[in-house]
Order: structure tokens, then sequence, then C-alpha cells
């Protein structure tokens, strides 16, 4: 499935060059198989605007994991932006990180009429069908982050393949070139996981002395995390470098490494930004992540959702992809992080 690739510096030229169809490369050569020219949308209309301004609204935020930090910092977000609306209702919805319960509430949003729906696919083949029934229906479809194996109105993400070359390259430099690391990965089949590792083993092949031992899915939970990591520390007697597809799971590879004696000279690295990983950077215990101001993410699905509201489900031959500003966090640049930026 190809993608409208755009990378945004404000949402206000995300939706500029939304209306436009028009995107802007980056310099990720591996995506040239998710980047379409500005010709291949069509602008074909399939249902009537309504007016966000005025008309009542209901849009509806189906999470993975609507009590983790980062869904709670996506969902403060949209609040936080929609609460200028008084005509919009907004409603948050626990998935339970079960494809089932999502496609479940799917189905009774849709039933139920919503205005528009942003999405976090727990898995993106399984949510694929859910998504294009919402959009037959006129309701727009933002996801976020985990994507849906279909096109859609749009997709609001954090870096995936950039975030992974950037922590290879970082890694690598700290690692003086050589050693050997593992990868603690996403759920199966999650395509964000999928471009994260791909990101990280394409930067990797510039450092030939550096070797990747394993690759094992942590499902995006601290807990299996932990597990992996235990597995990994007694597999291998020397590992140099951890990266982990999210900060939960650099969180339960450090407590792993600590239980055991063998976090010192070890790095260990996330990708997200969370506040309890600030901490863990802080007191040594992880080397670095990949920051994402999450509450601002938020407000930009909420903005995207708006917009398509007010322009209709637009047929499109690809996903507009609006993509947030990453920031490498170490130690070196942590305070910089301040508590009002925190999630």
């Amino acid at each position: 499935m190809k993608k409208h690739l755009m990378s945004v510096i404000a949402v206000g030229c995300a939706i500029s060059i939304l209306m436009s169809g028009c995107g802007v490369k980056t310099d990720n050569e591996a995506a040239t198989d998710n980047k379409t020219s500005s010709a291949s949308a069509s602008t074909e209309n399939t249902a009537a605007k309504k007016d966000p301004y005025t008309d009542d609204i209901k849009i509806g935020f189906i999470c993975n994991d609507i009590g983790a930090s980062i869904g709670a910092a996506w969902s403060d977000g949209m609040k936080n932006e929609l609460a200028a609306f008084p005509n919009v209702q907004f409603q948050g919805f626990d998935g339970e990180a079960s494809a089932d319960t999502e496609v479940s509430i799917m189905d009774n949003l849709i039933n139920q009429g919503y205005d528009a729906i942003i999405l976090q696919c727990t898995d993106s083949a399984a949510l694929a069908s859910s998504v294009e029934k919402a959009e037959a229906a006129g309701i727009p479809v933002v996801t976020l982050n985990l994507d849906a194996d279909t096109t859609h109105s749009s997709l609001v993400t954090a870096v995936d393949y950039e975030g992974g070359r950037a922590v290879a390259e970082a890694m690598a430099e700290k690692m003086g070139g050589k050693g050997n690391v593992v990868i603690i990965s996403a759920t199966p089949g999650a395509t964000k996981g999928e471009n994260m590792t791909r990101g990280f083993k394409d930067a990797m092949k510039n450092y030939p002395n550096i070797q990747i031992l394993d690759d094992q899915s942590g499902e995006w939970l601290t807990e299996k995390a932990y597990t992996v990591m235990n597995d990994f520390l007694t597999k291998y007697s020397d590992i140099d470098g951890v990266f982990c597809h999210n900060d939960a799971m650099a969180e339960g590879a450090a407590e792993a490494a600590k239980a055991v004696g063998r976090l010192d000279g070890l790095q260990i690295w996330g990708l997200d930004g969370e506040s309890k990983m600030m901490e863990y950077i802080e007191e040594g215990l992880c080397t670095g992540t990949v920051y994402t101001n999450a509450q601002e993410q938020g407000a930009t699905c909420a903005r995207m959702a708006m917009f398509h509201i007010g322009q209709g489900v637009i047929k499109n031959n690809s996903t507009p992809v609006v993509k947030m500003a990453p920031v490498i966090v170490t130690s070196d640049n942590v305070s910089t992080i301040t508590d009002d930026m925190r999630w």
C-alpha cells in the first residue's frame, strides 16, 4: 500500500499540503515505495461535508491501551484541541490491546454515526476492513502511529524508519563502531515496528563490525520485554546494545539487565519519549530515546479529523501521512525536555 508522505513542521502546513494534494520528499531512502506523485490522488468526495464550527460533531478515539502514559497524553492533546469547539463531542475508547475489541468498537461507532474516528490499530491487517467500512459510510478515519493496511483519510505518526536509523547511528557512535546488539521489537505485523527495524538495520550496514545477534518481539509491553531481555542475557554473554521499539520495552530491558548485574556499559535505547524514560536516562538506566511530543501529536490528530469532517471523505489513491518532528534525547540533553514537555 502506497503512502503520500509529508514531513511537517507546522500543522497548518500539513493541512495546506493535504488540501493541495502534494507532498514533500524526505531523505528516507527506503520509503520509495511509500511515495506517490501529487497526480496520484483523486479529489472525489464520497460523503456530504459538515461545518466543523457549527454542526454537531462526534469524534471517537480508539487507543490500543488508553491507560498507558502515551495513550493518556494523546487523549489529553485531543481534548485540549477540541475544547475550543462547543459543538464537538469527544469520546475515548480502550482497545484493550485487542484487534477483536477494536473491531467491535469500530462497528459501534459506525452504527452510532460518528463523524470521524481516530484509530490506533492494534493489528494493521485485522482493522483494515473496519476502516474501509467507516470510510464507505462517510466517516473519515485518522490512524495514529499504528496504521491500517488500507488507504484512508490520513495517518499521523511519529518517525519509524527514520527513528530506527537515528538510534542505530547514535548507538554505533557510542560503541565505537563495533560490538553486538539485539532488538526487542513490536508485535509481529505492526508496520511501524517493521519500519523501525528496517531503518535500524539499514544504518547498521555502515558498521560491518557491529553484529545484530537477535530480534524478538516484546509486544510493546514492559513485562514481555523483561522476559525477552532475560532470554537474551542467558543466551548471549556479550551484548553491547539493545534497541527497543518503544520506551516501555526499553524500561523492561533495563530492569532485566539491572537484576542480573549486566547494566554497566550496556546501551539501551527506546523510542517515544515518555516521562518515565526521561527518568531512566537521568538515572543512567537507559541510554536514549527518540522523543515525540505526544500531546501535540494527539492535537494534530484532532485537527486532521476536523479538517476531514469539513472536506467530507475524499477517495485517495494513497494515504496522506503527517510525521511529527523527532528529538534524539540522551543524558547530554535530557534536561531540555522540561516538565511541561513531559508526558
